[in-house]
């Protein structure tokens, strides 16, 4: 994979795996570590109910295929994150403290990963990390000046966007998605939706030539007064 020259999406990537370019799959990979190196992370949302949408590229055609992930944190950060529209409805997992379990939509047990301390969040997108990279990057001036407003799930949110020149793009990509990558040129913008407060990043896109490849957005954010402890169990 091509790396790119302008400094601060360099550090973007290497911080949290921005939702730039070609690094978004990164945002299908929770965070985890050994436990031997696990650190104590401080959680970014804690009783909460979210639903978010995600659109990216498919694997199996050149077309953007959409899921909405709910997620419900406890009052520590422990949560259960379900796909509960779109392909591979039903698919869960769920980090209770001490164990990362990944479940298909079968219910079946795919994966068992040992994590009391190092599960920040089932996304970098919800992770304090990104967030508050991202806020930096404004506060620098590094997106420019806000571009506009919208509402993003009841939310009021400022828009930013950076406009990249012409980059690279990996051979794979431009045989496998040819309708969003050119051979001879590609134009890539990251938009960045900032709720008004400055307290959290509501979404963000990547496009190429003006087209979406990438993007993950708030559905829904409800604050949570109590908490089932039979979520962090699956049934």
């Amino acid at each position: 994979m091509t790396k790119r020259t302008s400094t601060w999406i360099a550090v973007a990537i290497v911080a949290m795996a921005i939702l730039l370019a070609y690094n978004f799959y990164l945002l299908n990979t929770t965070q985890t570590a050994k436990e031997d190196k696990a650190t104590t992370v401080k959680p970014f949302y804690t009783m909460s109910r979210i639903q978010y949408v995600e659109k990216k590229l498919s694997t199996k055609e050149d077309a953007l295929e959409a899921r909405t992930y709910e997620v419900v944190f406890d009052d520590q950060g422990h949560f259960r994150t379900e796909v509960i529209e779109g392909p591979s409805t039903g698919t869960t997992a769920i980090w209770d403290g001490e164990m990362f379990r990944e479940y298909d939509a079968d219910g079946k047990l795919t994966n068992e990963t040992k994590a009391s301390k190092s599960v920040s969040a089932p996304r970098p997108f919800l992770s304090r990390g990104f967030n508050e990279q991202i806020l930096k990057f404004i506060d620098n001036g590094d997106f420019g000046q806000i571009e506009g407003e919208a509402d993003i799930a009841g939310n009021a949110a400022d828009v930013y966007v950076k406009k990249e020149p012409a980059s690279t793009v990996p051979e794979e990509w431009i045989k496998q998605y040819p309708s969003f990558f050119d051979k001879e040129e590609n134009r890539e913008e990251a938009t960045y939706y900032v709720a008004s407060d400055r307290s959290k990043v509501l979404g963000a896109e990547s496009r190429n030539n003006g087209k979406l490849f990438y993007s993950v957005k708030m559905k829904k954010i409800e604050a949570l007064d109590e908490f089932d402890p039979a979520w962090l169990k699956m049934k």
